[in-house]
């Protein structure tokens, strides 16, 4: 992707990476210094709560990212906790149970860079927020093909030459290579694009831009996670 899903001020190689996390979940929250941290790791632990106002009020506000659990016993949405993360500076990484595509854009559409299941392997947590710590967008391996097939009415049903289409386009290729590549003319490949960005709009999930349009393609399957 040449447009770009890397944020400005990020972790480099190298840095340490302050982490916290925010889990109703009194053992999730003793154990999560073991899964984000090892010996030769470059992450640390430097706060933990079981509701996002008690976590900023702490050392936690000054992590680089958070760890947020999905759904919170406090009656609080993915949306309020989100945005109130983002508003003190961290970004987001949500690790939840839940795999319901759904639940995913949820988070995602709110403003969290990834999205990581609980029942990944440590290793993969700590890979997720290396990279949500370096601005780049992280959603769990084992959620594309759920994506793949998810039919929800919000995920546009698109033709496959469409779909082909935005996977060449939202990935950073120039129309004119995308026509090439697909053997059709610049105008068909416009179209195309143009027909895709409309039923996004209808399903309200718009993708005015080329980057937005990336995202789409991410959180429907179309096109992996960036590494």
């Amino acid at each position: 992707m040449t447009d770009g899903s890397q944020r400005d001020g990020g972790a480099g190689p190298g840095d340490v990476i302050d982490v916290a996390a925010v889990d109703d979940h009194p053992i999730i929250l003793d154990g999560i210094s073991g899964w984000v941290t090892a010996p030769d790791s470059r992450i640390r632990l430097v706060g933990a709560a079981a509701t996002v106002d008690a976590l900023l009020a702490g050392p936690g506000r000054h992590a680089q990212v958070v760890l947020l659990d999905l759904n919170l016993g406090d009656g609080t949405t993915v949306e309020r906790n989100v945005a109130a993360i983002l508003a003190a500076g961290p970004a987001v990484l949500v690790l939840s149970v839940s795999d319901q595509p759904l639940s995913v854009r949820a988070a995602m559409r709110a403003g969290a860079l990834g999205y990581v299941l609980k029942n990944e392997e440590a290793a993969q947590v700590r890979v997720a927020i290396e990279a949500v710590a370096a601005g780049e967008d992280w959603i769990s391996p084992r959620l594309a093909y759920i994506f793949s097939t998810d039919d929800a009415a919000d995920r546009p049903d698109l033709s496959p030459q469409e779909a082909r289409a935005l996977r060449l386009y939202a990935t950073g290729m120039p129309m004119k290579s995308v026509a090439r590549r697909m053997g059709i003319s610049d105008e068909t490949v416009k179209q195309y694009v143009g027909r895709v960005r409309e039923k996004y709009a209808r399903a309200g999930r718009a993708a005015p831009t080329k980057l937005e349009l990336y995202y789409r393609a991410v959180e429907d399957g179309h096109l992996p996670p960036h590494p």
